[in-house]
C-alpha cells in the first residue's frame, strides 16, 4: 500500500540496530515477577479482539519477524492507551475461555494460586507490565460479577480459597479472560493473550524523520461488521511499542492539523513486533501578508486555504501562521483591514518554506 511500510525482521533506513538495541534491553530472559496481592477496586470490561479481516489490505510483513515474548513494559514504550468502559463486569458468555489452556506454571509457589500470561502458548511469561482483574463466579444483584481485586505483574500470586473465578489478564490494548477453579491453596493457570507489540515511525519528503510533536497515530479494530471506526488508541507518538491482540488494524498517520494524512492496515502477529514506517508527502509552510518580498509579516490577518475546487483546508488568524499541507496546489486569501489578498502556491513534499502574499 502507497504510505506505509512494514517490517518485521528488517527495517530499512529508519534506524533499525538502534530499536534492536532498545529492544535487547526490554527482552527479559528469566521472568521475574513480584509478589502482588489482589486489591479491592472496579474492574473495567476486557476489550474486545480485532477482526481477522480477509478483505482487508496488510501490507508485506517481509517475514517471521522479530520475537518481543518476555518483554515487559520499558521506561520508553507505550503498551497502549487505556480504552476500559466505565463498568464493573466481565461478559463470561463473550468466549472468555477462547485462549488455549496450556495448563499451570512452571513455577508455583506452595500455598499461593499463580497466575502467569503470555503472548503466546508457547512462549515465556511476561515479566511486567500485565493487569489482572479477579471476578468472582456469581453474579450480584445488578447481573455483574462482583469484582473481588486487581493486581498487576506478568506472574502474580494470590490468596485464593476454594472456588471457581474469572480472571482477566489485559497487557497494554491485548486482553484475554479465563475461568479458573481452585480446589487447594497451591495452584496455578497459564493465560495466553495472543497478543504482539506495534511500533509505528514516520518520514517526510526524502526520508526525513517525523518526531514526536509533529506527528500522532490513530489505531482502529476492525468490528465484525468490517468497519474500522472502533479507535482503541488515540495519539500514539512514533517510536513507541503498542502491545495489541494479534489481528489487522487500520492505522491514521496524522502529520500536523490540516490534510496530511496517511491511512494503512497493518497486521500484528502474536509474539512478534511489527514495525511500520508510513511516508507522508507534506511540508510546513509559513503565511505571511507583506508588503514587499522578504518584508515583515503583517498582524491582525485572517487567512484561509483553499484547494483548486474551492475547498476551504486551513483556516487561522495571526501575522504568520504555520500549517503542515499535503503536497499539491493551493490559494491562500489574507483578510486585512477590510481588504482581501490572495496568492496561488504549490506545496511540495519536505520543503518547508514561507509563502508569502503581497499587500496589492
Amino acid at each position: 500500500m502507497p504510505g506505509v511500510m512494514t517490517n518485521t525482521r528488517q527495517r530499512r533506513r529508519t534506524g533499525w540496530h538502534g530499536a534492536l538495541a532498545v529492544f535487547a534491553g526490554l527482552i527479559v530472559l528469566l521472568a521475574v515477577a513480584a509478589t502482588a496481592t489482589a486489591k479491592d477496586n472496579k474492574v473495567p470490561l476486557p476489550r474486545p479482539s480485532p477482526s481477522e479481516a480477509t478483505d482487508a489490505v496488510v501490507p508485506d510483513t517481509g517475514g517471521a519477524g522479530d520475537n518481543i515474548a518476555g518483554q515487559g513494559a520499558g521506561s520508553g514504550d507505550d503498551l497502549g492507551t487505556d480504552t476500559d468502559t466505565d463498568t464493573d463486569s466481565v461478559d463470561v458468555g463473550n468466549d472468555t475461555t477462547a485462549a488455549p489452556d496450556v495448563g499451570p506454571p512452571a513455577d508455583i509457589r506452595p500455598g499461593s494460586y499463580t497466575l502467569e500470561a503470555r503472548l503466546t502458548a508457547d512462549g515465556p511469561a511476561l515479566a511486567n507490565g500485565v493487569k489482572w482483574r479477579i471476578f468472582g463466579d456469581q453474579p450480584g444483584s445488578d447481573g455483574s460479577l462482583p469484582v473481588l481485586g486487581q493486581a498487576s505483574g506478568g506472574v502474580i500470586y494470590l490468596k485464593l480459597d476454594p472456588g471457581t473465578y474469572y480472571v482477566d489478564a489485559a497487557f497494554g490494548d491485548a486482553s484475554a479472560s479465563r475461568r479458573i477453579d481452585v480446589t487447594s491453596p497451591t495452584g496455578g493457570q497459564v493465560v495466553v493473550l495472543n497478543a504482539g507489540g506495534m511500533r509505528l515511525l514516520a518520514v517526510n519528503g526524502d526520508d526525513n524523520q517525523l518526531g514526536p510533536g509533529s506527528v500522532n497515530f490513530d489505531i482502529s479494530a476492525y468490528d465484525e461488521s468490517g468497519s474500522d471506526e472502533n479507535v482503541i488508541v488515540h495519539n500514539a507518538p512514533p517510536g513507541h511499542v503498542i502491545a495489541l491482540a494479534a489481528g489487522i488494524y487500520h492505522v491514521v498517520c496524522h502529520y500536523g492539523d490540516a490534510n496530511a494524512v496517511v491511512r494503512a492496515d497493518i497486521r500484528v502477529d502474536a509474539g512478534k513486533l511489527t514495525e511500520a514506517t508510513m511516508y507522508q508527502k507534506a511540508a510546513r509552510l509559513t503565511l505571511k501578508l507583506v508588503e514587499q518580498h522578504g518584508g515583515e509579516a503583517l498582524a491582525n490577518t485572517a487567512w484561509s486555504v483553499v484547494t483548486p475546487a474551492g475547498d476551504t483546508v486551513v483556516e487561522s488568524v495571526g501575522a504568520f501562521p504555520s500549517v503542515v499541507l499535503a503536497a499539491g496546489n493551493y490559494k491562500a486569501i489574507a483578510k486585512h483591514d477590510g481588504k482581501t489578498y490572495e496568492s496561488d502556491f504549490k506545496v511540495e513534499a519536505g520543503i518547508d518554506r514561507d509563502v508569502e502574499v503581497l499587500l496589492r
